[in-house]
């Protein structure tokens, strides 16, 4: 299989798993969220710079404004996503979750001037047909606080993708430059986590327990540190479009994830409505005709490029 497809697959299949663990971890242990993800994220940076073989410490990504930016939207992007997930299940959250694909089609469009084609844009409809199918499903007030607040996590992500994308830090293809890259990322998000809980309760490290620590620097290290290194490292190798598309995997996984989980006793059994069903296989449709229309128009450039004047 290709390089490029294993990497993206195993950032999928990464993040899901470390969805699901958290979510099993908050809920039998009751952890404050903000701090365990502070405690992840910490360990998880941590980690990574540890193992990017430097012999000092290198702060040559925490220098640069890109890296604190995206610090900044990745702790918009949690508290909005977590937000929508106490109204909402994980796998619909998720299928809304798609809108990030049409947001950074747009996004492409606005900055760079490259507009879809025909295919793409069928697509593009399909995608947002469902996931209005979605909202407008739920009840009459949480309509427009779910639709407002995943149009402002979809811009967040979008954002993230593309300046992560261009990053001097993750243009190397040497691994202790991801490595590092990636675990700044991690350590400036976990302080901007740790300032949010701050600003909400005051100054405080109660809420961090013996299991709380343990259990999020186990996470952090083992799970959250390698999604992200992998979610980089994909952006890398398939490009931000590539890699969005890709993330509407992410919610089945997750459903998987969380139906073994129920089967183990970890989670309380939750059940798939014919709805769900309906907006899921729009969603993978769309995203199969924008990847199609996609594709086509590379080809076309090529065959343009090499063909005979």
């Amino acid at each position: 299989m290709p390089k490029p497809f294993l990497i993206t697959f195993a950032a999928m299949l990464c993040w899901a798993l470390l969805s699901v663990v958290s979510r099993i971890l908050l809920l039998k242990f009751e952890f404050d969220p903000w701090m365990f993800s502070f405690v992840q994220l910490s360990a998880g940076g941590a980690a990574l710079i540890a193992l990017s073989r430097r012999g000092r410490f290198e702060l040559t990504s925490f220098k640069r404004p890109s890296t604190w930016v995206l610090g900044v939207l990745r702790v918009l992007s949690a508290s909005l996503f977590t937000v929508v997930l106490g109204w909402v299940s994980v796998l619909e959250t998720g299928l809304i979750g798609t809108l990030n694909l049409p947001v950074i089609a747009l996004a492409v469009w606005l900055l760079y001037g490259k507009r879809v084609t025909h295919l793409e844009s069928i697509g593009h409809f399909l995608l947002l047909f469902a996931i209005l199918f979605l909202v407008l499903g739920l009840e009459g007030d949480m309509r427009g606080i779910v639709g407002g607040f995943m149009i402002l996590n979809a811009i967040c992500l979008a954002a993230i993708t593309l300046i992560s994308e261009r990053h001097p830090d993750n243009i190397s293809d040497a691994p202790g430059a991801r490595a590092r890259f990636t675990g700044a990322v991690l350590l400036v998000t976990a302080g901007f986590f740790l300032l949010t809980r701050f600003v909400q309760t005051g100054v405080s490290f109660e809420a961090i327990d013996l299991p709380l620590l343990v259990s999020g620097v186990l996470v952090g290290i083992i799970l959250r540190a390698p999604a992200m290194f992998l979610v980089f490292w994909s952006i890398r190798l398939v490009g931000a479009f590539r890699y969005t598309a890709s993330v509407v995997f992410l919610p089945m996984l997750g459903f998987l994830f969380e139906q073994t989980a129920s089967f183990l006793g970890l989670l309380k059994s939750s059940s798939l409505e014919i709805k769900t069903l309906i907006a899921a296989g729009a969603v993978f449709l769309g995203t199969a005709l924008v990847l199609a229309g996609k594709r086509g128009l590379s080809k076309g450039k090529r065959k343009r490029q090499y063909s005979p004047e």
